[in-house]
């Protein structure tokens, strides 16, 4: 709801700043839609789903598995 009403408050303000018409409505519109985006798109989300907070460390061993295991003095 808050969203909406800043939208609201930034298209009004522009109508009495440049004047009530199409092209400056429609422009806040897009400018506020494309800012909203990528606002979006920028949040890795509020929701945390099992299993996202963990850790995993793996480690991968290339060659022979016995080679880790034996040191040569």
């Amino acid at each position: 709801m808050v969203p909406l009403i800043l939208i609201g408050a930034a298209v009004w303000g522009a109508s009495l700043i440049f004047g009530s018409s199409s092209f400056v409505v429609g422009f806040i519109l897009l400018s506020a839609g494309i800012l909203g985006l990528i606002v979006f798109m920028g949040t890795s989300g509020a929701v945390r789903r099992p299993g996202e907070g963990e850790t995993i460390i793996e480690k991968h061993f290339i060659g022979d598995p016995q080679h880790h295991r034996h040191y040569r003095a």
